[in-house]
């Protein structure tokens, strides 16, 4: 498209040609122009830009005036306060994490909502380019969520956050704490009446359940339906932790289950296809997984099954985090629960005298459901030889499977789980940190050749310095530091899972998308200025399983709102990220 200037500027002003990206079009095009250069703020200078859309790269030139983009274009004429050379780098939209427990319960408090500004400025996620987290996830949400607000926005905080009614909190107030059963009609009713609330006047992106834990496991179907309906009428989401992600849910022991078949992988996606296909509600699988037997190995059957109640006009999308373990590091425990004292103790738990009181009073019945329950939570992650010690007393242990210490010490499932408790760590349920690897590599890479899978960590915020000794793996995880990174270094430039910029979208434009969010997500002209730099020749994951708390290397800069969060490679504690509303509420 060819402007021409009046004639009187015409003649006041030189000619000069530049070419510049038309917003949101992806497409360059020339157009003349007679100003003087123009003058920003922020001029990123000769990028790779990377848009969000699924667009090739193309090199350019962005211009930022306070909170947005002003100018996309290749060789603008203009000056800045600050100029970053781009050259060689990457520049994408932040990314966008749809699963992230920053603000929730005690995860909160030692996050987004905590008193240490280290902590606020969420350095292990803009560390790796998140500027946007979508909060209170399984069915998790520790405050109203007007006061939640009011919180993060007074105290500040380094991301922008999207916030989800969490179900729990519905339940309990509508069911006045009586939440160990399916919900009446009234109480479904007040349910209901509160998330119209929520959606109408709070900001709420949509809804989570934890269908999985307390108290949700509870829910019927109809409950969840009635619920998603509403969700519907307000274009927000339905954002379940599924009630089983394998052969049976993590609560599930053959010892206090005789006789019930528990709930699996393949029933809790029916259970979501009928919710997206009654309501018409945008659902997103949560932290989806095929996972340990009958499902590892198994992503395609899983798609197909997907696409098809996709292809039938269903709103249905995933996100999936980059590695093959779940869980925290270290929470891996094959003895059950019933072993060891239930409800608040006084002080430490000596978890080795607890076991040798509970073995001392086994008799042949109880000692026959120990094995059923050590043997099923084994099998569930995945068996044996998919569980990985990651610390105990003795250091030969570490980094060797529960089946290489078995065929050591010659000893079954049970025995050995009595003796890591026996021998370990006393204070440590079970004795040894273990983790488990459930999933397969190879699911994961068929998940992100989709294009409706997005990304997630499934994370809070952890501060490196204080993850060390007694505390290195507890309540921290590789994808706290790891995830969007590794998306790209892991699987665009080293397995070839896919091209950068289908990888970019799933990271940016797609979660954007998916939570109908028009400002974020791309970039174009007049969105805001979040944005990553990176350095593809770099960029690296640098976690390990036995060193998960590491920031990455690759990402050179991150801005929130137009502020550096992220300035040549060094965490600014600076804190412009704002409290989301929907687009249009």
């Amino acid at each position: 498209m060819l402007r021409f200037m009046s004639r009187n500027r015409l003649h006041a002003a030189l000619l000069v040609s530049t070419v510049i990206w038309l917003a949101g079009s992806g497409n360059l095009a020339a157009e003349v122009l007679s100003e003087p250069p123009r003058h920003f703020d922020i001029l990123i200078r000769d990028g790779e830009i990377v848009d969000g859309t699924g667009a090739p790269p193309q090199r350019a030139d962005v211009g930022i005036n306070g909170d947005e983009i002003a100018a996309i274009g290749k060789s603008l004429r203009a000056t800045a306060d600050r100029v970053v050379d781009a050259r060689g780098r990457v520049l994408t939209p932040g990314f966008i994490d749809l699963h992230s427990h920053v603000t929730d319960g005690a995860y909160g408090e030692a996050g987004l909502l905590s008193p240490d500004i280290r902590r606020r400025a969420a350095q292990n996620l803009v560390g790796q380019g998140i500027t946007l987290a979508l909060v209170n996830p399984d069915g998790d949400q520790s405050l109203p969520l007007a006061e939640l607000r009011q919180r993060l926005e007074i105290n500040g905080i380094g991301v922008n956050v999207a916030m989800l009614t969490g179900h729990n909190r519905l339940r309990t107030v509508a069911m006045n704490g009586q939440v160990g059963r399916a919900a009446t009609e009234s109480e479904i009713r007040t349910m209901l009446a509160l998330l119209r609330d929520d959606l109408a006047k709070q900001g709420s992106f949509g809804m989570s359940l934890g269908l999985e834990y307390e108290p949700a496991r509870h829910t019927a179907l109809d409950e969840q339906i009635s619920l998603a309906r509403l969700l519907g009428e307000y274009n927000a989401v339905f954002s379940p932790h599924m009630r089983s992600q394998g052969i049976a849910p993590m609560w599930y022991l053959p010892s206090e289950n005789k006789g019930q078949p528990p709930p699996t992988l393949g029933d809790s996606l029916a259970e979501a296809f009928q919710v997206a296909q009654d309501t018409g509600a945008t659902v997103i699988l949560t932290h989806m997984k095929a996972w340990g037997p009958g499902y590892r190995g198994q992503a395609k059957r899983l798609i197909d099954r997907i696409e098809s109640v996709r292809s039938q006009g269903a709103r249905l999308y995933m996100d999936v985090y980059p590695y093959d373990s779940s869980g925290s590091d270290g929470s891996f425990v094959a003895l059950p629960g019933w072993v060891f004292p239930r409800g608040p103790q006084e002080g430490p738990v000596n978890y080795r005298e607890a076991l040798k009181s509970s073995l001392a009073s086994m008799d042949a019945a109880r000692r026959a459901d120990l094995v059923a329950d050590v043997r099923a939570q084994l099998a569930l992650k995945g068996g044996a030889p998919n569980v990985r010690i990651l610390e105990f007393p003795d250091a030969s242990y570490v980094n060797k499977t529960y089946a290489e210490l078995m065929k050591a010490r010659r000893m079954d499932e049970v025995d050995l789980a009595i003796a890591l408790q026996l021998e370990g760590h006393p204070n440590v349920r079970g004795g040894a940190r273990m983790r488990s690897f459930s999933m397969l590599e190879k699911d994961i890479e068929s998940f992100y050749q989709l294009n409706w899978c997005a990304v997630s960590t499934d994370g809070w915020i952890v501060l490196p310095e204080e993850a060390v000794g007694d505390l290195k793996y507890v309540d921290t995880n590789r994808r706290l530091f790891g995830s969007f990174p590794r998306r790209i270094a892991h699987f665009v430039l080293e397995r070839k899972t896919d091209t950068l910029e289908h990888a970019v979208r799933s990271m940016t434009g797609l979660p954007a998308e998916i939570l109908n969010l028009t400002d974020r997500g791309r970039l174009a002209v007049g969105l805001k200025a979040d944005l990553v730099v990176l350095n593809l020749h770099s960029l690296q994951d640098n976690t390990t399983y036995l060193e998960p708390s590491v920031y990455p290397s690759g990402v050179d800069y991150v801005l929130v709102n137009g502020k550096f969060v992220v300035d040549a490679g060094n965490r600014t504690l600076r804190l412009p990220g704002r409290v989301l509303r929907p687009a249009g509420r």
